[in-house]
């Protein structure tokens, strides 16, 4: 049985401590069914594919939306250029976003798609792509004022794949953590030009313009943290690496970007580098305890389970309410075949967070794993009812009412996991119905 590891990622310069929840793992069917593959005839293809034209029109030809909006900064003394035009482009695209947001919500509606307001936000800005249209440079008085206007697209082809990932609570509180860290930035540079302004003497003045660079060279490493994320929550690890690389080379000495790039490459299977990063990470703060879960879910993926075990326990020392770790360990446990020391730490996580459906998801695995079919069943149905969009738990759901011998709901929740794209939970449906 698959379990779904829960990745933790620090993605902004703050205190808080935000976590990137990565449900993973494909449904696993765990019986003897011999698998089996088929294919309508072509005929058959074509005529679909005609009535869905005739009476669905509208598919496949949603409209993308094109927003256009401008941003504005007025850069003081001791600022860059690159950095105040940023700042400028950061306005323009937030204007658009809340645009996007909009047009997002009434898609959704449309789609039925049932999602909070900072999901939507979330949404939107995952698949908003930027394209600068103008920029200006004009003289105010002894600085100068920045002019960007930008287009904003919103392609509705990528909203419902999105909306399945914005479930994830993690990916909000990581979005909100980022937004808080430019607002942080924001009053912070604002507060270092008045100080420049009233600074006595060329010494102050100095050690105010170094604060500034500081500053901007901390705005540009957040924008790499936003861009990371934003490959990351698309799935383009390659691209993510590459800006949490840039985030490391503006701050070489914050853990967090260590933390997040080795997210990445244990994304990409390359469990070996992410330790690397880890490592650093734990290096650069010791008592890290995202880090540690993250390392020890890689040692958890390479095999070593006791390695896994080890960092979980260190992660839930320096922070007993972390439920990703307790969840974590559990999993360790399981692929060791402790199942209930597995199921104690499911009920811990579960107890910590409520509302964590990986937490039942992997806490019925382990029933399932010891044969307890019903019980399975019923933390299935909870994780389903808290992210309708788990097609994993439909399809392992299915798979313990196969092993009770009810043929009629197995296939219904293989159905359900394949029109969800589940590629094991329509073999599942093809190895049952080819044996009745």
């Amino acid at each position: 049985m698959r379990y779904f590891s829960v990745i933790i990622a620090r993605i902004c310069h703050c205190e808080a401590k935000p976590h990137r929840l990565s449900l993973r793992g494909d449904l696993s069917p765990r019986s003897n069914l011999k698998t089996g593959s088929g294919q309508a005839p072509q005929s058959l293809f074509f005529t679909l594919i005609i009535a869905l034209f005739l009476f669905f029109p509208s598919l496949g030809f949603a409209e993308t939306k094109e927003i256009i909006s401008e941003g504005t900064y007025n850069m003081g003394d001791g600022e860059t250029p690159s950095v105040a035009e940023s700042r400028a482009l950061l306005q323009a695209k937030r204007v658009a976003l809340e645009q996007a947001g909009t047009y997002v919500e009434s898609w959704t509606k449309v789609e039925n798609l049932q999602l909070t307001k900072d999901e939507l936000q979330v949404l939107a800005s995952g698949i908003m792509e930027v394209e600068i249209l103008d920029k200006k440079r004009t003289v105010v008085g002894d600085g100068f004022h920045f002019w960007v206007k930008i287009k904003a697209k919103v392609n509705p082809d990528k909203i419902e794949e999105m909306a399945k990932r914005v479930k994830e609570k993690s990916v909000i509180e990581d979005y909100k953590k980022i937004q808080e860290a430019y607002d942080k930035g924001q009053k912070e540079i604002e507060e270092l030009k008045k100080q420049l302004a009233g600074a006595k003497g060329e010494k102050e003045k100095k050690q105010v313009e170094a604060k500034i660079t500081d500053e901007e060279r901390l705005f540009q490493a957040k924008e790499w943290f936003e861009k990371g994320y934003q490959h990351s929550l698309n799935k383009e690890h390659d691209s993510a690496i590459e800006a949490y690389t840039n985030a490391i080379a503006l701050t070489p000495n914050l853990a967090n970007p260590y933390n997040n790039r080795g997210n990445a490459y244990a994304d990409k299977g390359q469990y070996d580098r992410a330790i690397e990063d880890f490592n650093k990470a734990i290096a650069l703060n010791p008592n890290y305890a995202q880090a540690y879960t993250n390392r020890g879910i890689a040692y958890g993926k390479k095999g070593q389970y006791d390695r896994a075990i080890e960092d979980f326990n260190k992660a839930i020392a320096i922070d007993p309410n972390d439920a990703a770790a307790y969840s974590n360990r559990g999993i360790a446990y399981a692929d060791k075949g402790q199942y209930d020391r597995a199921i104690e730490d499911f009920n811990k996580a579960i107890a910590i967070d409520p509302n964590d459906g990986a937490a039942y998801y992997n806490r019925g695995n382990a029933y399932d794993d010891k044969g307890q079919y019903d019980r399975a069943i019923e933390d299935y149905n909870k994780a389903i009812a808290l992210n309708p969009n788990l097609a994993q738990a439909y399809g392992n759901r299915g798979l313990a009412y196969y092993k009770k011998g009810n043929m009629g709901r197995a296939i219904s929740d293989f159905q359900k996991a394949c029109d969800m794209g589940n590629e094991n939970g329509c073999k599942a449906l093809q190895m049952v119905l080819k044996g009745r």
